[in-house]
This record gives C-alpha cells, sequence and structure tokens, in this order.
C-alpha cells in the first residue's frame, strides 16, 4: 500500500526538503559522495536565506560553524567571505566561552551558495512546496496504527502541493521553521515560514500519519526601531574588533 503514489515525475536517490543552512549542506555533502541529489525549496531565490539577524556564530553556535566546517561543509567559509563585521564575544571571560560571531551580507551570502549548488551536477534545484511522504507499507498496520508508535514502512519519494511525484531511495527533511510554521504579530496569527513567506503545508500531517511526533519550537523577534527616530550622532560606534579571525580552516575558498 502506499500514500497516493501516481507517476513519477523524476527520480534522484536523495530528496532534500528545505534550502536553508542544514539543507544546503545535506545536499552538498551528498553530491560530493556521488549521490544523485534533488533540493527542495519554497523559492530559490531564498536558497539559504538569513533571517531578521543574518548572523553566523555566537556562543554554542560557532563551535558548531568550526564542526561542520572541519567536515567539509561551506557555512564558515561563506561567513568569511560575506562577513560585514566579526566580533569576539565573552572576550573577557576564559576561552571556553568566547565565541567568534560575524554580521553578514545576507543576499551575498545566499547568492554565493546558490553558486555552489548550481556548480554541482549531481544536485538538481527544484521549486516545490513537499506536502507528503510517499511510503510503501502495511496497509493494516496503517489503519490500526496508534499515537506514538512507529508504522514500519519503506520511503519511496515525495508528493509536492501541486501533485507532481518525485521517486528517491532516501528523503531528508529539513523544513526549520516552515514546517506546519506560524507567525504571530501581536494578538493576530497566520501561517507562515518566515514574514512575508509561506509556511509548508501537509507534510507534518503525512509525518504524523508515519508515527511522528511533532511539538512546537517558539522564536521571537524584538519590535523593529524606525531609523529615523535615532540620533545617531549621539551613539557610539562598535568596530570589528576579529577580522583576523575565521570560521573556516579553508583559507583557499
Amino acid at each position: 500500500m502506499s500514500e497516493q503514489t501516481g507517476t513519477a515525475t523524476e527520480e534522484f536517490d536523495l530528496i532534500v526538503v528545505g534550502g536553508g543552512h542544514a539543507g544546503c549542506e545535506a545536499a552538498l555533502a551528498a553530491a560530493r559522495l556521488g549521490v544523485r541529489t534533488a533540493l527542495f525549496s519554497l523559492n530559490i531565490d531564498r536558497i539559504a536565506w538569513q533571517p531578521c539577524n543574518p548572523a553566523v556564530g555566537g556562543p554554542a553556535k560557532s563551535q558548531l560553524v568550526h564542526e561542520v566546517d572541519a567536515l567539509g561543509g561551506v557555512i564558515g567559509q561563506l561567513a568569511d567571505r560575506t562577513a560585514i563585521q566579526k566580533r569576539v564575544l565573552n572576550a573577557s571571560r576564559g576561552p571556553a566561552d568566547r565565541a567568534l560571531r560575524a554580521q553578514t551580507d545576507k543576499r551575498d551570502y545566499s547568492r554565493k551558495m546558490l553558486e555552489l549548488l548550481e556548480a554541482e551536477e549531481l544536485i538538481a534545484l527544484r521549486e516545490a512546496m513537499v506536502s507528503e511522504l510517499l511510503i510503501e507499507g502495511d496497509e493494516a498496520a496503517i489503519a490500526n496504527w496508534e499515537p506514538g508508535t512507529a508504522a514500519n514502512g519503506r520511503i519511496q519519494g515525495v508528493k509536492t502541493y501541486f501533485g507532481s511525484v518525485y521517486r528517491s531511495k532516501a528523503v531528508v527533511i529539513t523544513a526549520g521553521t516552515f514546517l506546519a510554521g506560524r507567525i504571530w504579530v501581536g494578538h493576530q496569527s497566520m501561517p507562515a515560514g518566515r514574514a512575508g513567506e509561506q509556511a509548508a503545508e501537509g507534510l507534518s500531517e503525512s509525518l504524523r500519519r508515519w508515527g511522528f511526533e511533532l511539538g512546537r519550537l517558539k522564536t521571537g523577534t524584538p519590535a523593529r526601531v524606525d531609523r529615523r527616530s535615532i540620533d545617531f550622532r549621539v551613539l557610539e560606534e562598535q568596530p570589528s574588533d576579529a577580522s583576523d579571525r575565521f570560521f573556516s580552516f579553508n583559507r583557499k575558498f
């Protein structure tokens, strides 16, 4: 039994759902291992698009960036190439508390990531909303499935919101805040991934049908300040203090 399998539009070895930091790294890593990969994004123009605060690194996170770089990832290299300002946070504390943080040019970062993806022959970029996992499984087991238990099945691919089917032996989901995302502004709420961008609908229900437990992750954004209300003449500029520090070990990138 399968979930509305249909005729395949294309076939790949791996499908990655979501074009943020994690999805781009997953697709690049797979392609460099010789795996034919499709990377799905709701909007190709927003590949690796950073949120309202386009920063890489910071406490705890800078260590992860260094580790991804050591494993062959590109986030550290792109952060170094597109950095506008770098600072060492918690500099007055011990070495274990210090962290490198870079404010990056979000448009340049996204553009350079897209160039890397397009240069990989084994990566196919697809602009579509993945709304359903296609899984071969036991129809009786699915009918008698109880929440909290796993339903056995084998992944066959994905189906998009408009009905296109893509076959694959494996699927990696890196949907982030877009997965059935909602945004609140004051007391008003609406489906959204980031402000002004649509949420990924349907995939959450498909995951639940196969025994995955889903939770909610809340993030918060402070109120914006109108620059016209600020007298910058009385403010102290905070310059970069770590222009000679880097996230990546690769200086030839």
